[in-house]
């Protein structure tokens, strides 16, 4: 934005394009960038309230070798990371009032606030508004579905749009939201009133929709399930499991010496049984406890949620004939399978989930979140820190040394 002819600035969390790929550098920089401004394109200017650490910024902090590839795309030298956010409307350009405005009438308002404006008002009159950005901004919390989509491939136009081939994934390969303001478009955003959902877990909401997606792409009433992996995926998948009604749930964690205890946060949030994967006797206890709880025939469905092929061959020795793997870890490298004996004979079920079905699953969160959830999250301890942008080293070290589970981040 340009006032009195001085272009603006903002304090960011950058990383520079890979030069050679796969080789890349460890760390992050804050460095000043310039204030975006609304466009056509962009319609939408957010101020950042807190952002939450991702496993992927975790991984463009350590230079992985994966992600130098697929952001040496990038179109600038550097772009600011961060693609879990809350904030706030701060402008909206001309060309997106009217969609917004749509955005806004069709949504369940609860607030007697939001109804009493709203009453007797049209999508034209809120367009005309002079004061319907001043009424967003007080009213209401935005996050967004930061991964813009094409429209056009044959994955957005039959409901895939959450799997578009043509995806950009905004603080990645597009600035995001480790700064003070973001643009967005406006078909992206989610709006959330405030009181409605707790702002700090708005800020990871991004990440509690991929929980949300893996548990909505089966039938969990009444079914017994086993979660490998105890990170905030995990951890957030188990309350969700249990919210929309699994029976038994088991989850395991390798246990980290000086980490956070994650396997009692997982007590808290209504687990079942809780085991060290990375032990012979957690294994063992795994094992013999499958077998009593469902009379020697297995889990009806596996959450692997670590991304670790050992966790991999726990989920195929502990899913019954008939069952269901759900997997949304990311694993480095290959692994073998006896698919005839493991996979066909057992008659399983396997799928791959990836990021958020667009909006079927924002509106489940939302429902969940607004009811409950956000509070049993909040009170579990998954967040374990919350950090100024400029201490951002803090965060991003705890999560790599397992001395963090949830890092916000507040510019």
């Amino acid at each position: 934005m340009v006032r009195n002819d001085i272009k603006l600035s903002m304090k960011a969390l950058i990383k520079k394009k890979p030069i050679n790929p796969p080789e890349w550098y460890k760390g992050l920089e804050i460095a000043d960038m310039p204030e975006p401004e609304v466009s056509a394109e962009r319609p939408v200017k957010l101020k950042i309230v807190s952002s939450g650490i991702c496993g992927t910024d975790v991984g463009i902090y350590q230079g992985k070798d994966s992600l130098a590839i697929a952001m040496s795309r990038l179109k600038q030298d550097k772009v600011i990371l961060g693609h879990e956010f809350c904030g706030r409307v701060q402008e909206i350009h001309k060309s997106a009032r009217e969609q917004v405005a749509q955005m806004i009438i069709r949504r369940d308002n609860r607030s007697s606030k939001v109804k009493s404006y709203l009453e007797g008002k049209s999508v034209e009159d809120l367009t005309r508004d002079k004061k319907f950005v001043e009424f967003l901004r007080d009213n209401f919390y935005v996050t967004a579905e930061m991964h813009f989509t094409c429209g056009n491939c044959i994955q957005c136009r039959i409901g895939d749009e959450h799997v578009c081939k043509g995806t950009i994934g905004k603080g990645i390969l597009e600035d995001g939201s480790y700064t003070e303001y973001m643009v967005a478009p406006a078909n992206r955003l989610v709006f959330i009133e405030e009181g409605e959902i707790a702002p700090e877990i708005i800020s990871f909401m991004d990440a509690i929709g991929n929980g949300v997606h893996t548990a909505q792409s089966a039938d969990l009433v009444g079914k017994t399930l086993l979660i490998t992996g105890a990170g905030v995926q995990g951890l957030c998948s188990l309350a969700i499991a249990r919210m929309m009604g699994a029976n038994k749930i088991f989850i395991t964690d390798a246990v980290r010496q000086g980490g956070v205890d994650k396997l009692s946060i997982a007590k808290k949030l209504g687990a079942d049984g809780v085991f060290d994967a990375g032990t012979d006797e957690g294994r063992a206890s795994l094992a013999e406890t499958i077998a009593h709880e469902t009379d020697n025939t297995g889990v009806d469905i596996v959450f692997e949620m670590s991304g670790n092929y050992k966790a991999y061959e726990q989920a195929l020795k502990s899913v019954r004939m008939g069952g269901t793997l759900l997997l949304l870890g990311l694993p480095a490298g290959k692994m073998e399978i006896d698919f005839s004996t493991d996979v066909i004979f057992k008659g399983l079920t396997i799928k791959g989930i990836y990021g958020r079905r667009v909006f079927d699953t924002w509106d489940l969160m939302r429902y969940l979140l607004s009811r409950g959830l956000d509070k049993k999250i909040l009170e579990s301890g998954v967040i374990t820190h919350q950090l100024p942008l400029a201490d951002y080293k803090k965060g991003f070290e705890a999560l790599c040394n397992g001395e963090a589970i949830k890092v916000i981040l507040k510019p």
